[in-house]
């Protein structure tokens, strides 16, 4: 588990897909509905329905893009090449600037799932109903993972594990607390100072609760 300084910083890379069919390959492939526009916030899933990365649309004359972070970039370019087929659509990484969570303390404070949240491969409904809210569109049409997307949705979005927001004092000890319960992806994930402790997500089972509830923020 690495705490780290509440000032460090998150680099970010955004998949751009130009062509005449990026929109409509993009609509395909990503959660949102993409005629939301630039800085709405998507994700893109694995065939499966677990979440690959997650972060928010850009857009350009020419396309539009994904902006993921760094350590994820090349992941979502395989993963769109895989869906490719026949379109005509180019798809690249490059370096992002404007970052849309900067440090690691801004993705703990909104509670968004960075690189770490998503290794865990859980359904988008395991990071939140904001998150869902955010992030994933229902009305838009199919698009690659959306079935156990729906069929969670529909079915009250009751998963074994999700995401929690916590700050203790002693994060081992909260880390083997999550990790107490039935295997799985649990445990803290992203961990970063504050004041004497710390302030962190996590993955729980839906069974644990914290000792202190005043600790939990989500």
């Amino acid at each position: 588990m690495t705490v780290r300084p509440s000032n460090e910083g998150l680099a970010w890379c955004c998949v751009w897909l130009r062509g005449a069919d990026a929109v409509a390959f993009a609509q395909g492939q990503l959660t949102q509905d993409v005629t939301a526009g630039h800085g709405a916030r998507a994700a893109v899933l694995q065939p499966d329905g677990s979440l690959l990365a997650a972060g928010v649309l850009r857009s350009a004359t020419d396309g539009m893009g994904l902006v993921v972070p760094a350590d994820l970039g090349e992941a979502v370019v395989a993963r769109l090449r895989r869906f490719r087929l026949r379109a005509a659509v180019d798809i690249e990484v490059e370096e992002e600037a404007e970052s849309p969570w900067p440090t690691w303390a801004a993705l703990v404070d909104d509670v968004w799932p960075g690189p770490l949240e998503a290794a865990a491969g859980l359904s988008p409904a395991a990071y939140g109903s904001e998150f869902v809210r955010r992030a994933v569109s229902f009305s838009k049409g199919c698009y690659t993972g959306q079935e156990l997307v729906a069929r969670l949705e529909a079915r009250g979005a009751n998963v074994p594990f999700r995401l929690v927001s916590l700050r203790s004092d002693d994060p081992d000890a909260l880390d083997a607390s999550l990790r107490s319960g039935p295997p799985g992806p649990t445990g803290l994930t992203t961990v970063v100072a504050e004041g004497s402790g710390v302030s962190a997500l996590g993955i729980a089972h839906r069974s644990w609760s914290p000792a202190e509830e005043s600790g939990r923020r989500g």
